[in-house]
């Protein structure tokens, strides 16, 4: 393992304006930045000419590594599966976990560099002695939430250099830097193996799915036919298609093959149960956190209120609406992530 004197970092990058930047503020500040391109998908696009001369002009060597089948395997399989069970999973986080950055920090130990960069929108911290991932305060961008199950070992060699930065300005660092309008396009799509809609994918992908089934309210009345609950996710106002709104999806009777809808007020939850758990600092049973439920989401302070080895649950100060089945519950002290799980018990009081 190299020293942390050593200035090389390796860096993700896929071409993207997010990562361009990333490369030239290292650049300036004096690190050597070495690209890796990941080949994930099985038909990913190659670097096309436009990006590839932005990153050789700033004399930062790319090279490509295939995580091919490790991502269909990781990502794209249980991605498929939780679908098929109605849940409504995060691919981002698994990606990070289990692919990307596994990647990366297996290609910087072969060549001996200590530090492992990407374009996220977080920092790092000094916490309880050790490092931490923190929110990127600036600009509302803010991906810590993505970054949750990196394992607490690879805390001290990670580099975000974007942390300080709001994508308005990151925009403006690269467009000042090269004259090219394909570099300078937006952002990547949500989910990056889906190239057009999620049900186009669902109805190409799913194995088994139960189907269409009615649409019930709380009160028991059969409002219409639904298109199969993988399609909905709870919380979920828009796409329903029916009158006498607004309506939201409060859970999935998967027994009866039942979507029950009711009012926004009737999706709140006040506790959250969450496992699958992933701790990359300590956390107390019957401390004050603060908790996000979705990666778009505000933190609510939240007390542990359960905590074992395999699962938790949280107690919200506030009631939260749109939380869902198979996202994550990430716990937070202040700025620094502590970790979290994946959502699957929900409670309204």
């Amino acid at each position: 393992m190299a020293s942390t004197t050593d200035r090389r970092v390796l860096l993700g990058v896929s071409g993207g304006v997010d990562s361009c930047a990333a490369a030239l503020l290292l650049r300036r500040s004096g690190y050597e930045p070495i690209g890796v391109r990941l080949i994930l998908k099985e038909k990913e696009d190659r670097l096309d000419e436009a990006r590839l001369k932005g990153l050789n002009s700033l004399g930062i060597p790319v090279v490509e590594i295939d995580g091919r089948k490790a991502f269909r395997s990781s990502v794209v399989e249980p991605f498929l599966e939780a679908y098929e069970r109605s849940i409504t999973p995060n691919p981002c986080v698994l990606c990070n976990e289990r692919v990307k950055f596994r990647l990366l920090f297996e290609e910087a130990d072969r060549r001996g560099i200590h530090t492992v960069g990407t374009g996220h929108y977080a920092g790092t911290t000094p916490y309880r002695g050790g490092s931490a991932i923190s929110r990127a305060e600036i600009g509302g961008k803010d991906q810590s939430y993505m970054l949750y199950r990196l394992p607490s070992e690879w805390l001290d060699r990670l580099i975000f250099p974007l942390e300080n930065l709001s994508k308005p300005e990151v925009r403006d660092l690269v467009f000042r830097e090269f004259d090219d309008e394909e570099l300078k396009s937006g952002d990547s799509q949500d989910i990056c193996f889906i190239p057009g809609s999620l049900d186009s994918f669902l109805d190409e992908n799913l194995r088994e799915e139960a189907g269409p089934g009615p649409m019930i309210s709380l009160d028991g009345d059969v409002l219409g036919r639904h298109r199969g609950l993988c399609r909905y996710t709870e919380g979920q106002r828009k796409g329903l298609g029916l009158g006498g709104g607004p309506w939201f999806v409060v859970r999935k009777d998967r027994s009866e093959n039942a979507l029950i809808l009711g009012r926004e007020t009737d999706t709140s939850v006040v506790r959250i149960g969450f496992s699958m758990l992933k701790w990359q600092h300590k956390v107390n049973e019957g401390s004050v956190y603060l908790a996000q439920h979705r990666y778009r989401s505000a933190p609510i302070p939240a007390v542990v209120s359960r905590l074992n080895q395999g699962s938790a649950e949280v107690l919200l100060e506030k009631s939260a609406r749109g939380v869902a089945l198979g996202q994550s519950l990430v716990l937070y002290d202040g700025p620094c992530l502590l970790g979290g799980g994946v959502i699957d018990r929900l409670y309204s009081r």
